[in-house]
């Protein structure tokens, strides 16, 4: 818009600049000259302050601007403050951000919604396995009681069936003939009784008549024993005193003494020799009790040691079978978790090297590979599974609906991760953003018509377009597609080969991807992968291409009804892994620790202590057994000095005259032959005595053994007529005892018949109790599943909230930015100084009046040349504003956040400021302007 020389126009001219904000007024220099007139400035002007307000928004941007003027009538300056407010987003994006904001919290509402549901169900469903379980435990209690009974029963059946098989013989037997045979022979065992038993008291009457005589008889062989004995001693005294009148020979006695006095040497000897063998053994008796004493302390300390090492071995033990166990558990586990997710569809199973990550990394950093022969190894063992209900046509050409994507994308990722947990890392997730980066990328690679390569433009771009995070590449090609689709239209390209494709490209760029310097494993393996999309294309030659592209920024999961499943498998297989692994360390602790307990063992500490004891005991005899013939050869010592002294006597005796003894030897011997003749007699009689004794006992054990043998023949008499006796019973009761049997073989029969039936009822109350119970359990881990299902919705649906919430406080954020222009003022001797216009000013750059204004917002301090100074600009305006020395105002728009529009001739910003100092200026006065100059 141009501005004009009527004063009218002018000010709507200003106003309307001010009001939309735009940033370059768009005239030029000399319109303004010739817009404004030379002369002095109202009265009513310098007589008081005049003020201006004015307020506007941009709703397309949501920024509102401020404008406040006011002129010192004292010093003709006036003040322009402008203040500019505006959100960091516009109300289009913060409109769009609520409407975000208000959908994820309707989202957290029916997560929470379908939370609180699931997890009532889950309670419900887990009280009622509980209850189910209790139930079926005791069904199954009742069941097994049943079949104790049932056999039981059985045996009873059994046992009575026998005994009526008896019975039934028994009574066969029975006839009248049999029972008057068998009267007949019990009369007989009674009258055999009889007569045997009158014998025996026969004989027992002799045998006590006998048992007199032998008494007397012993009697009397006593009394004639006496007799010998006292006539003996009657003998050996008169002999002893004979002995001692008559003396012993000279020669003899002399002897005697000799022989006595040698005895004590050799006593005297053995005495000295025994005692000083007792000071050396009971030395060595010392010596042992103290090696024993080492002994035992080092057979109690090894003892500890052993006691130690088997508590050790026995917690091993325990820990291992508890590590065994926990195997166990989580084995079971994985295998119900497989078994479902083979029911639902043929599980493809992966198998890397556990070190894979390691050697693929190391490759990259050491440029060496270790041991290539355990992948391919690996590789070879690991082939696809057929299955017949993939044996339906695929056309790759043909439009994919997202859930058919879906599908395939889970496929791929279920495979790769089938390698990542066994290496360590942590599963990746099939995402939204993934399977789209995936497919546009394909898409791309179709409109571009371009080979099997990668094209990092392309990528680099579709990233930045999407905001994927993209981190890397895969690509395969197989020429399976080609070769089909060429062949009869009866052969079709089907599901399972393209799901073998799949299969066969990430095994290989895994296992064998030495060609590619381990690139695509790499890839497969980045630990900062967040997920894999994966697509396909068909190339120009008819080929399929799969790519795999890995992302790094999140976006909605993707999950079918198998997600769950895996997630459980892919995280059980890895604590599998870990408890597998912590089961074998145990086991080697184990095994240290019963190989440190053997070597224990095999320590000879033991024999040590017991050798030790031994030769303490072997001391100790050896001492005891000197002591004892210490103490003998003592003993022997006195009697040799007792005997010394005894022969010496004899010989002092023997020297004797013998004409002094020959009386007392004749009356001596006369009185010995007396005692030897009655002693004679006395013997005599003895064995006339013992003969009679002899014969009576002879005859008493004749009688004795009679009475044996009859008292045996009537025992066994009374066998015969008590077994003849119940014989006959048995044959009279026989009738009745088989009434008995057969009673209770039916009675047994059917509590077996009853107890059959008791299994029968009990067997389907457990086995309806256990179809309650797995329905239950069923049930109950469908809740629990769908429960944590819901919890992890929710708990997403909280993140996504908090993350809209904090987006629109992002967007909601209001910059302000202030700007203060000061114009105008008189010289010191109070008149105004016209000497230039304000555009010459503006061009010139003289009277360098300044201010320094503080811009809010960028803390950067911006200098009013000639009383003009920079607006427009925010927060949001990275540049910087330059005054040159000539005062043009110029803004950097190579680092400037925004550029504003200019209208008509001039390209300078100096007329930005200058359109709104007229616009201020056409307010003050708001009326004619006088055709006259005036300097600013």
């Amino acid at each position: 818009m141009k501005i004009v020389n009527d004063s009218k126009m002018l000010v709507a001219a200003g106003a309307a600049v001010v009001a939309l904000g735009a940033g370059t007024v768009g005239v030029n220099a000399d319109t303004v000259r010739d817009a404004v007139n030379n002369g002095d400035i109202p009265n009513a002007a310098s007589n008081s302050a005049t003020s201006l307000n004015a307020n506007t928004t941009d709703p397309s941007t949501n920024t509102t601007k401020t404008v406040t003027s006011e002129t010192d009538p004292s010093t003709g300056q006036t003040t322009t403050t402008i203040t500019t407010s505006k959100t960091t987003g516009t109300p289009s994006q913060i409109a769009d951000q609520q409407s975000n904001v208000n959908k994820a919290s309707e989202d957290v509402s029916a997560a929470q919604s379908t939370a609180d549901t699931a997890q009532t169900k889950a309670d419900a469903t887990s009280a009622a396995a509980s209850s189910a379980d209790t139930a079926y435990e005791a069904a199954a209690s009742s069941q097994s009681q049943a079949d104790s009974a049932v056999s039981s029963a059985a045996s009873d059946v059994n046992a009575a069936s026998s005994a009526q098989q008896a019975a039934q013989a028994a009574a066969d037997k029975a006839t009248d003939k049999a029972v008057e045979q068998q009267q007949s022979v019990v009369d007989q065992a009674k009258a055999q009784i009889k007569t045997d038993t009158k014998a025996l008291s026969t004989a027992q009457s002799q045998a006590a008549s006998q048992a007199a005589a032998v008494s007397s008889a012993a009697s009397d062989v006593n009394a004639a024993s006496s007799s010998v004995a006292k006539a003996q001693q009657n003998v050996n005294d008169k002999q002893n005193a004979l002995n001692r009148i008559q003396g012993v020979d000279v020669t003899k006695a002399q002897q005697r003494v000799d022989n006595a006095q040698a005895a004590v040497n050799n006593g005297q000897n053995k005495v000295k020799d025994k005692a000083a063998a007792q000071t050396q053994l009971d030395q060595k008796v010392t010596d042992a009790q103290k090696a024993k004493d080492t002994a035992d302390a080092n057979l109690n300390k090894h003892n500890q040691k052993v006691s130690d090492a088997q508590k050790q071995v026995n917690d091993a033990k325990k820990t291992v079978a508890n590590d065994q166990q926990t195997v166990a558990n989580t084995q079971k586990q994985l295998d119900g978790v497989n078994n479902k997710l083979n029911n639902t569809e043929t599980k493809q199973t992966l198998n890397v090297p556990s070190d894979l990550a390691t050697k693929v990394f190391n490759y990259q950093s050491t440029g060496k590979y270790e041991n290539s022969q355990e992948d391919l190894d690996a590789r070879n063992k690991d082939q696809f599974v057929e299955s017949d209900k993939d044996n339906v046509k695929f056309d790759a050409s043909a439009p994919m609906s997202d859930a058919d994507r879906n599908y395939y994308n889970l496929y791929a990722l279920d495979l790769i991760n089938q390698a990542r947990t066994q290496v360590g890392l942590k599963p990746v997730v099939a995402s939204e953003l993934a399977k789209n980066f995936a497919k546009q990328v394909s898409d791309n690679y179709t409109a571009e018509n371009y080979g099997f390569a990668h094209d990092p433009d392309m990528l680099m771009k579709t990233d930045a377009q999407m905001n994927a995070g993209w981190a890397g590449e895969n690509i395969s090609w197989s020429g399976l597609y080609a070769f089909v689709n060429s062949m009869s239209p009866n052969i079709h390209y089907s599901v399972s080969n393209f799901k073998r494709d799949i299969y066969d490209a990430i095994r290989d760029m895994l296992l064998a991807d030495e060609d590619s310097q381990y690139g695509h494993a790499a890839n497969f393996l980045n630990p900062d992968v967040y997920s894999f999309g994966f697509s396909w294309r068909v190339d120009i030659n008819g080929g399929i291409i799969l790519n795999f592209e890995g992302i790094k920024n999140r976006s909605t999961v993707i999950t079918d009804g198998t997600t769950e499943l895996k997630n459980q498998a892919a995280k059980l297989e890895a604590q599998l892994k870990s408890q597998k692994a912590t089961t074998q360390a145990d086991q080697v602790k184990l095994n240290s620790a019963v190989a440190a307990l053997q070597a224990l063992q095999k320590d000879n500490v033991q024999q040590a202590a017991a050798n030790a004891a031994t030769a303490l005991s072997n001391a100790q005899k050896a001492a005891s057994d000197n002591r004892k013939a210490l103490s003998q050869a003592r003993v022997a010592l006195a009697a040799a000095k007792s005997d010394l002294a005894t022969a010496q006597a004899e010989l002092d005796n023997a020297k004797k005259s013998q004409a002094e003894k020959q009386a007392e030897i004749d009356d001596a011997t006369a009185k010995l032959a007396d005692a030897k003749a009655a002693l004679a007699k006395a013997q005599s009689n003895l064995s006339e005595k013992q003969q009679v004794l002899v014969v009576a006992e002879r005859q008493q054990k004749a009688l004795k053994d009679k009475v044996a043998a009859l008292k045996a023949k009537v025992a066994d008499d009374q066998k015969a007529e008590v077994a003849a006796q119940a014989k006959l019973d048995d044959m009279k009761n026989a009738p009745a005892a088989l009434a008995k049997a057969n009673d209770a073989l039916a009675v047994a029969r059917a509590k077996y018949v009853s107890a059959k039936a008791d299994y029968a009822k009990a067997t389907k109350v457990a086995e309806d109790a256990k179809a309650v119970k797995d329905k239950a359990d069923s049930e109950n881990e469908q809740a629990q599943a769908e429960l944590k299902t819901a919890l992890d919705s929710l708990a997403a649906a909280k993140a996504t909230l908090a993350s809209a919430q904090a987006e629109l406080a992002r967007l909601q954020k209001v910059t302000t930015t202030t700007t203060v222009v000061v114009t105008g003022g008189k010289t010191d001797n109070g008149k105004t100084d016209n000497s230039k216009t304000v555009a010459d000013k503006i061009e010139a750059g003289n009277d360098k009046t300044e201010a320094d204004n503080n811009v809010a917002g960028n803390s950067q301090s911006v200098k009013a040349v000639n009383g003009h100074g920079a607006n427009g600009l925010t927060e949001n305006d990275k540049g910087k504003l330059h005054i040159d020395k000539n005062g043009k105002i110029t803004v950097d728009k190579a680092a400037a956040g925004v550029t504003l529009p200019q209208a008509g001739e001039s390209t300078n910003e100096a007329p930005v400021v200058m359109g709104i100092i007229l616009s201020i200026l056409s307010a003050i006065s708001f009326g004619s302007i006088p055709k006259k100059r005036r300097q600013h």
